[in-house]
């Protein structure tokens, strides 16, 4: 078996290139033999800070490929225009690796926006897809994950699209979990059916007539019971519930700091909640594979980030 080429946007991020390059060697020496790493940026800063950290010539030449790409995108980028005005930047030409067929999925902790754009201009839309969307898996007490999404592609979203993204998690969730039957549900801020707004009531009657999973409305205080396989909503709420939920396990740790024991197994358990452990999030809807990991990820997060793509890419071959 071949190993899986991942491009990596070596740029994108909080906190510069010499952490994404830190995630890529830890992910590389993890999964020695099953993953080449398209490293994309400054070659020369690449190459010199490889070298820092320690790798001879010949495991950059057996793990590593770089590529130089000189442009840098700008705050000021618009969205749907950047994948044609920085094509020789870092993150559009991650993708556009993935389009020429050098690599099989491509990761970037840069600006969701400009991913989004890039992604759905480079590699195009699934049939049916209006607008992609991220999405990711949240654990619950039924020792199962649920999946949210959208949880940051789409602030605003129409009926329509909504009904889109429970096709997609759907789809998801059952290659992920081989759950044939997966519950759906709604976001909202109750279960009753006259509650919520006007485009949840118009996507529940879709929902109804297209889904026979479909289960109806849930509330914030169900997500984390497991009373749905999928959870949709729009990117605005779901980013919230998102990185709130990230944030949970912070509030373990100050409570029960003194309590290292029971700290452990706190610790072990709601892993799933902590942002480093799962990396990235797929972006589903592309014609292609699209991890977008947090803008402030640590080098494990970005290890973790690599190791889910791995894991998509794997799957794809095999489906």
């Amino acid at each position: 078996m071949r190993p899986v080429r991942l491009a990596i946007d070596t740029v994108g991020g909080d906190h510069g290139t010499p952490v994404i390059l830190e995630g890529a060697i830890a992910a590389s020496r993890r999964h020695k033999g099953e993953l080449i790493a398209y490293l994309c940026g400054n070659e020369k800063s690449i190459r010199s800070q490889l070298r820092d950290f320690g790798l001879g010539a010949q495991e950059i030449s057996d793990r590593y490929i770089v590529v130089d790409c000189p442009g840098e995108l700008c705050a000021s980028d618009s969205p749907s225009q950047a994948w044609k005005t920085r094509r020789d930047s870092s993150m559009v030409r991650c993708i556009t690796l993935q389009k020429e067929g050098l690599v099989d999925a491509s990761v970037s902790a840069g600006d969701t926006g400009i991913l989004l754009g890039a992604a759905n201009f480079i590699l195009g839309r699934q049939d049916g897809i209006a607008r992609p969307a991220l999405a990711a898996l949240l654990p619950t007490s039924r020792k199962k994950p649920s999946l949210l999404l959208d949880v940051g592609a789409n602030l605003t979203c129409r009926p329509q699209q909504l009904a889109a993204f429970a096709k997609l998690g759907c789809a998801y969730i059952k290659k992920l979990t081989r759950k044939d039957h997966p519950a759906l549900a709604l976001l909202n801020v109750g279960k009753e059916p006259d509650k919520g707004t006007r485009v949840l009531a118009d996507t529940a009657q879709q929902l109804k007539k297209t889904c026979p999973n479909f289960i109806g409305y849930i509330e914030g205080s169900d997500i984390l019971a497991g009373k749905a396989d999928v959870i949709v909503t729009d990117g605005f709420t779901g980013n919230i519930v998102l990185k709130a939920c990230e944030s949970f396990h912070l509030l373990v740790e100050s409570v029960m700091h003194a309590k290292s024991e029971l700290m452990d197994m706190l610790k072990t358990d709601l892993s799933i909640l902590n942002a480093e452990n799962y990396g990235a999030a797929p972006l589903l809807g592309i014609n292609g594979i699209i991890l977008k990991a947090h803008g402030r990820s640590s080098p494990k997060a970005i290890s973790n980030a690599l190791a889910t793509a791995l894991v998509i890419a794997r799957g794809n071959e095999s489906a």
